[in-house]
Order: structure tokens, then sequence, then C-alpha cells
């Protein structure tokens, strides 16, 4: 452990200590939020950047760390000399309180399945063993947020509510359960071991007389610090001193003139990837490169790196920008990748204009090297396969090709298997008939999916996407009025009742078009949204205008003309991958019932509804595998399932008893509040699904 003196200009003198999340917590002591201090209020997107930096550091090896900054300390006035010793938290206690949140959260998903891990955690990070009443906590967050950390801590039944501790301990669970690996016993273990030894972070801690609020003052005073591409211009400048203005003037100025400083660092962490590093970071791209570079000779090899950055940059201007591109095939490649909006494939798509440039591949069959890069990144989404695993792949991927020519012969090859999971053929045709589409990847995703579609009817005077404002329409709508009911109750098999069927039909690709109608559209019935589809522009709607009536079957054949289509336009594995079927995606619904606050409830239906599956299903499988909040699902009636079981047979508990101390209502007919339920629609913005709205007027999504 390292240590500095921080002085300051008021004289005062304070101690600086880098220190990792177990050394901070470990040990008879207790921190403390002041009352003065506001309440904690991370939002998703805080709790989202730090989840992505815990899981890069995770996956890189013991020797990655990640730094969190600075927590300032000051001894608190309580303390005596025979009890814990307490420390107020003088700034840092968003950071302390969401680790804790954090260490929470594995602790209660390991807690039936790893006993030791569940226990280490409680012993060295959340309580003080041997202490009592309040001295019990490590943490003690400001009053306004003490009773939802302290019902989360001792694992109570309200814990994980509506409220901002409640929300991040609810995401962090839905994190945990996307990130635990069946396959890999220490994964949780890793996360565990990452959170605890290799999160750095800064503990200042005051003297008693020291004045806290100037100290607080002068590390919140905000500055303009250097950007990784103003250190890395200041070392190789440096390593210039005699050829330094000829090369700034010739290679680096320009450089500098088409890229932003971001997109420059984005640069240079690509010509590490490109250079075999697939586990180089943007985050601490400076260091790398500096590491790299202190092995080059001389100024001549100096300079030479800086003319080849100066190529690769002209090349990734043309990624980021498609329109400068002249030849028609290599800009319309780029520009579909530009649409799909996914920067992780920037590391393949310079590496084969790299290979353009140099002539191994025409423009031509680069553009057909990318398209196989987008139907990786299409096929998957349409699978509901989870886009980390995709990003961890294509990250690879220029290191798997290693010296081959990235001709779209090779990178198929590449992304052909089981482990690199590339859709087949019939994969694609299972899963459209029963994944919600609507759900799967960025609403801007799904749209150029049915665009992509549209464009494959060839059409003598093609719609111009560009300028029309279209978004994704349900056919059959969301909402069901009597009509709707009406006519789907002829397709209804034993047992099955309209809600359930429509559950399993109206997120399915079969049922979504677009259109520019969408709010005059609504729940209209089937007569009068044909009318509206026969006078569309859309090829694919004035099929739909055709079909006279609009149930299960027409939507199953519509989603395997799609299914056809999807096929052709995104070419699949060669034949080294075989073909493996669609299956449900039980992690999601693992994640949505982690999200589910204490106090509300959902049903087999929306579940169903949210994964692609007969609520059936969803029932045999809470009843057979232990599942997180299991006892929150409900019929859609809000009454409690006959057929209700725990997967502990040793356990009889009434699920309703434990609802009602969670706070959920029921009345006299056994039936749960309808307005604590969460629909399909609520769970899939809990769990950060790109869904908005919950009536037809759909994502928003324009092409303009």
């Amino acid at each position: 452990m390292s240590t500095v003196n921080m002085c300051r200009s008021w004289g005062d003198v304070v101690k600086a200590n880098e220190t990792t999340v177990r050394n901070l917590l470990q040990g008879e002591k207790q921190y403390v939020v002041p009352l003065y201090q506001r309440r904690y209020s991370w939002k998703r997107r805080d709790l989202a950047q730090l989840w992505t930096d815990i899981m890069r550091v995770a996956g890189e090896g013991n020797n990655a760390t990640h730094f969190l900054g600075s927590v300032v300390l000051a001894p608190s006035p309580s303390n005596t000399p025979t009890g814990v010793q307490s420390w107020l938290v003088v700034d840092g206690q968003q950071r302390l309180t969401t680790l804790s949140i954090l260490l929470c959260a594995i602790r209660d998903h390991v807690y039936e399945t790893d006993k030791q891990l569940a226990a280490k955690i409680d012993d060295m990070y959340l309580f003080n063993k041997y202490a009592s009443g309040m001295e019990r906590y490590t943490l003690l967050p400001t009053k306004a947020d003490r009773a939802a950390w302290l019902a989360l801590v001792e694992r109570e039944p309200g814990a994980g509510g509506e409220d901002r501790i409640g929300e991040a301990y609810r995401f962090f669970r839905a994190a945990l359960v996307q990130a635990d690996d069946p396959d890999d016993s220490q994964d949780l273990a890793r996360i565990e071991q990452t959170v605890a030894a290799r999160l750095s972070l800064v503990e200042i801690a005051a003297h008693p007389d020291d004045n806290v609020h100037r100290i607080f003052e002068s590390l919140n005073y905000t500055g303009q610090p250097l950007t990784q591409a103003d250190l890395l211009r200041n070392y190789l400048f440096m390593r210039l001193p005699a050829r330094g203005d000829y090369v700034y003037e010739r290679q680096w100025l320009p450089l500098q003139e088409l890229l932003t400083d971001k997109q420059l660092e984005e640069l240079v962490w690509l010509d590490l990837v490109l250079r075999g590093d697939d586990r180089a970071t943007q985050e601490a791209v400076y260091h790398s490169q500096q590491q790299r570079l202190n092995q080059l000779p001389d100024e001549a090899a100096i300079e030479q790196w800086i003319v080849d950055l100066h190529t690769k940059a002209r090349l990734f201007y043309k990624i980021l920008n498609p329109h400068s591109v002249a030849d028609p095939d290599l800009r319309r490649a780029l520009d579909r990748l530009d649409r799909w909006g996914a920067a992780v494939v920037h590391p393949i798509a310079l590496h084969v204009l790299l290979a353009n440039e140099a002539g191994s591949l025409s423009s031509s069959e680069a553009a057909d090297a990318l398209r196989v890069v987008e139907s990786y990144l299409v096929r998957r989404m349409i699978a509901g396969i989870a886009s980390a695993n995709t990003n961890r792949i294509l990250m690879s991927l220029v290191k798997d090709l290693g010296e081959q020519v990235p001709s779209a012969k090779a990178i198929t090859r590449a992304l052909s298997g089981i482990r690199k999971k590339l859709p087949t053929d019939q994969h694609i045709r299972d899963a459209v008939l029963v994944n919600s589409f609507y759900w799967l990847g960025r609403g801007p995703q799904r749209s150029y999916v049915l665009r992509c579609i549209e464009e494959d009817y060839d059409h003598k005077e093609p719609i111009d996407f560009d300028t029309a404002k279209l978004t994704i329409e349900h056919v059959l709508p969301q909402s069901l009025n009597d009509a709707w009911r009406d006519m789907l109750r002829p397709d209804l098999r034993d047992g099955e009742t309209v809600q359930e069927l429509h559950s399993s039909l109206v997120h399915t690709l079969g049922n979504l078009t677009l259109t520019a109608y969408n709010a005059k559209l609504a729940n209209d019935g089937f007569d009068t949204k044909k009318a509206v589809l026969r006078d569309s522009g859309l090829a694919m709607n004035r099929e739909i205008a055709d079909a006279p009536r609009w149930g299960r079957d027409e939507i199953l054949a519509r989603g395997r003309a799609l299914a056809a289509r999807i096929i052709k336009i995104w070419p699949g594995p060669d034949e080294s991958a075989a073909a493996a079927p669609a299956s449900p995606r039980w992690s999601l619904m693992d994640q949505a019932l982690a999200c589910i606050p204490a106090g509300r409830w959902t049903s087999y239906s929306d579940i169903a509804e949210l994964v692609g599956v007969f609520h059936r299903t969803v029932a045999s499988r809470l009843a057979g595998i232990p599942r997180p909040n299991a006892h929150r699902v409900l019929k859609i009636d809000g009454s409690v399932s006959a057929d209700f079981r725990w997967p502990d047979p040793s356990r009889h508990d009434d699920p309703r008893v434990i609802l009602e101390t969670e706070g959920v209502r029921f009345d006299d007919a056994g039936r749960a509040a309808a307005e604590q339920r969460m629909t399909a629609n609520d769970l899939a913005r809990e769990i950060g699904l790109d869904a908005d709205g919950d009536s037809d007027r759909e994502d928003g999504v324009t092409f303009n």
C-alpha cells in the first residue's frame, strides 16, 4: 500500500492511502454517512457503468485493476477506546453505498448454493460480527436511506423495494443472473474477488482537527484534465526531438484534424487490437500503447508508427462516415454496420479496410466480408443471444483470423461452430416463431431488420427510409378489445385462454410491421387496419391486408415467410456448425424475477410474453428449479395457482402469507391488487430492455 502526503494551501496535512474495497471494509469499523449528506442517488446508467467496469476487470486476469476514486473520511466524535471505530464519510458515500449494495446482491445470489461465500461477505464486509446494536453494521447510510439499507443487509421480506437502494439491489441481482455461467463454478467467486481486491480507491483520512469541509471542496474542484490523446501526443513528441516538427506537420496534425480526441483514443486502441492484443481496454489505452512504444528503438521507428496510424485514421474515418466512401458496394456495407450502431465491429471493419487498401481484397470482396459481420449481429439478435458474449467474440475475431486475409469465407469460418454460436437457418426459423422480437436488441436495430426485409421485396420505386417517419406497429395490438378477443377465440387450444394466446403471439416478428400511421391505427379492429395497410407504400403491409383474418395461423405463417427472407438477406454459418434448436431465454426470465420489488407481483402470462414461451412452461420451470422471487408469480387474475409448488419439497409455507408480509394486498376472493401487478412491459423496462410505451404508440424509432 502506497502512502502520499497531500498538502493543501491552508496548511493542513492529510494522509491518502491507496487501498482496496476489502481493506476498507473488513475489520471492526463502521462508516457513517452524516445527516447533512444527500440521499443515495445513483441511477441505472451509473450502476451499468460500474458493472461494465467490474466485468471487464474480472475477465482480464489477476493483474487488472480499476480505480474508483477517493473516499474522504473523518473520525467520528462519538468514538470510544473500546467500541467499533466509527468514521464519517465526508465524500465517496455514493460509491461506498453502491459497493455495499452489490456485495449484498452477491451474497443473496449465492445464498442457497454457496453458504461459505455468503457467510464470508456477511462477516468481512457487511457486519461487525461481535458488535451489538447499530454498531453491528459496517455501513450506516444517511437517516433517510437507513431503513431500506437495514432491510437489505438483514434480508428482511421488504428488502429490495422501489426506493433507490432497492432499485440498485435489483439491478445487480438481475446482472448477476445474466453473468452466472452454469458451466463455470467459480464465476461468482471471481466477481466477488474482483469487487473486493481489484477495485482500488484512495482513502483520505482526516485528523480530528482538520476542516473536512475544506477538504471536500478541494477534492471537488474541477479543472480540465489531460485526455489520453493529450498524454500520447506529449509522449510521442518527446521521443522525436529531431523529427518532431516535420512529423507533426505532415502526419499528426492532419490525423488530429480528421478525428475528435475520443475517436483518436479509440483509434489508438484499435491499433493495439489489430496487433493481436484482444484484451486491450480503451480506459487504459495510453498506458498500454506506451508500454509497446517503449520497445521501439529510435525516432525512425516512432515516425513509422505515426505514419501507419495516419493510414488507419483515414480508413477509420470511412467507418465512422460511410458517405465518404466512393465505391457503392463498400459504402453500402459500411452504412449498414453504422445503422446497426455497434462499435464492437470497428476492429474487424478496420482490418477488412486495411486488406482492401493493401489490395488483398477488392471493394466488392471487402463489402461481402463486412456483410458476414452484419449477419452475425443480426442473426444473434433475432435468436436472442446475449450481446455481451457477442462483444467478446468479435473483439477476438482479428486475433482468430491470424495471417488469413479477412475474406467473407474466412470470417464465416471463424464465426462458425458451437462456441461462436452463429445461428443456423433452422435456429432462425424456430426463433422467429417464438421469440418476443419486440424486446430484442435496441429499437433502431429492430426497425433496421424490418427495413431490410422490406427492401428485399425489390421495389421498382423504393421508399425513402431516410425521410419516412416509420415506427413499429403491432398488427394484433398489445391491448385487446372485444373484437380482437372474438377473433382469437377460434384459435384456442385445450385449456388455453385468450390472454395466454395473445401473450404468445403479440411481440413475435410475424405480428410486427412498419407504418407511419401508428397512432391512427392504435387498437382498431383488423378490418380497419386492413384498409390503412392496403394503401401503404410498403409491400409487407399490403401482404398483411390480403389476409382474411389475423390470428394464430396467419401470424405464424407470416413469421415463416419473414424467416425465409432473413435467411436469404443474412447468410448463416458454414457446414461446420451443427444445427441448434431455438431455446427459451430462461436467463431473461431469471433477470425479470430478480427485478420484481417487494410489494409487487407478476403473472405466468407476463413472464411467458417476455420470454417467448407458453405460460405453463413457465409454471413448470418455477416449480422444478429454484429461482429468485418465484412466489411473486401468480395467475393472471392475481390468485395463487392451485398447482404452485416450492422446488424444495420440504417447504410448505403459503406464498400468499409471504406476499402479504412483503406488502401485496389481497381481496376477499384471494386476488392480489391489480395495481401492484408488473406487466410484461413493466418487466421489460425494469431489466433495461429497449421498449417504450404500454400502448401501440410503439418505440417511436424513426428512419430520419
